[in-house]
């Protein structure tokens, strides 16, 4: 399955009388956009435009427009990204063969611009723990958490648990090396 048939199987958020753009190219132009370095709503649509002719193809016939930046904003907000994460790790683990003795570093940083209750003594944000692959050079797999809900610990177990790995090296940081775990 290619990554283009994969996009079709995200639930669309939407409501039906409000679709004018398949979610499926959406998320396209998105993926491509931030691979190519462009990362705000208003770069991916700048990034959409200049590579029209290309994404034009996956529209209906009779569009003409690509999404603004307001409708990839919209729809970034109301993805699952769960089960995005968990669609696209399935395909990228398909791509991807893990050898005996192969190192990997594990590390939560926050997001910026998720910040919440700035102005109390405990506050919070949206981390994002990836899992990189040294010998390839990418993040295999990641996941996000609220600090308030739960912390770095827990995260990093469950992604290495759900890797399923033998054999191989993981690198932390001072953070996980405690006795209880």
């Amino acid at each position: 399955m290619n990554l283009i048939e994969l996009l079709f199987q995200v639930k669309d958020p939407r409501r039906a009388a409000g679709r004018r753009y398949p979610l499926s190219a959406i998320l396209l132009i998105t993926i491509m956009a931030i691979m190519s370095g462009y990362y705000g709503y208003r770069e991916i649509a700048r990034y959409a435009e200049a590579n029209k002719e290309f994404f034009l193809q996956f529209f209906p016939k009779k569009r003409k427009k690509l999404p603004s930046h307001v409708t990839i904003r919209e729809v970034l907000r109301r993805i699952d990204y769960k089960e995005l994460i968990l669609l696209f790790e399935s395909w990228a683990l398909g791509y991807v063969s893990i050898e005996k003795n192969e190192w990997f570093s594990i590390d939560g940083k926050a997001i910026g611009s998720t910040l919440t209750d700035y102005s109390k003594e405990y506050q919070n944000f949206v981390s994002l723990v990836s899992v990189f692959s040294q010998k390839r050079g990418q993040v295999i797999v990641s996941e996000a958490y609220e600090n308030k809900k739960t912390s770095e610990i827990p995260t990093v177990e469950s992604l290495i648990e759900r890797l399923a790995l033998k054999d191989v090296v993981f690198t932390l940081d001072a953070l996980h090396c405690q006795k209880k775990l």
